[in-house]
């Protein structure tokens, strides 16, 4: 983990932001050229995925896997952006989702996928060869085959809120909030 945080602590200061931390993984981000730009995101890290449990049933070939569990606290203010990081063992690096909290409110939560009622958060990633990926919690086998198969017009899955190849390392996302 402390690898983790310091090559996220790197990548902030690059972008141009100063930040302050707490045990939970959340930081605020204060741009340092403008004053009056701050942004609140809370860092998770993976868990480390079996892929007998979170890997692909039917064979599809997955580059990396992200295992979230995490509980949603009530803080104040609410995260502007969830970042989630997880090892891309094939490329040898730390991948990243930078997921604003209302998208992740409306994909995950509301849509009570991974979601129970003690506010824990569960969120299986899939990140593919071709560099999607894609939300496969509670995905079916049959959903996988349906969904996640790559056919000669792409996935089923391709720009549903299933999809999330959007926020992979899309770190101007902070400077653009």
């Amino acid at each position: 983990m402390l690898l983790i945080i310091k090559e996220f602590e790197k990548k902030i200061i690059a972008l141009g932001f100063s930040y302050s931390s707490s045990k939970e993984g959340s930081y605020l981000l204060h741009d340092e050229n403008d004053i009056n730009l701050s942004i609140n995101v809370r860092l998770i890290e993976s868990k480390s995925p079996d892929t007998q449990i979170h890997g692909s049933k039917i064979g599809i070939d997955i580059q990396a896997i992200g295992l979230f569990k995490f509980k949603q606290i009530k803080t104040e203010p609410k995260p502007d952006f969830f970042i989630f990081t997880f090892r891309n063992s094939s490329k040898n690096l730390h991948e990243y989702l930078i997921i604003p909290e209302e998208e992740l409110e409306r994909r995950v939560i509301k849509s009570n996928f991974g979601f129970n009622h003690d506010k824990r958060i569960k969120i299986v990633f899939w990140l593919m060869t071709d560099g999607t990926i894609y939300n496969k919690t509670d995905i079916s086998i049959e959903g996988e085959w349906y969904l996640l198969s790559k056919g000669v017009c792409g996935r089923m899955a391709d720009g549903t809120f299933w999809d999330f190849t959007d926020f992979l390392n899309e770190w101007g996302r902070l400077r653009n909030s």
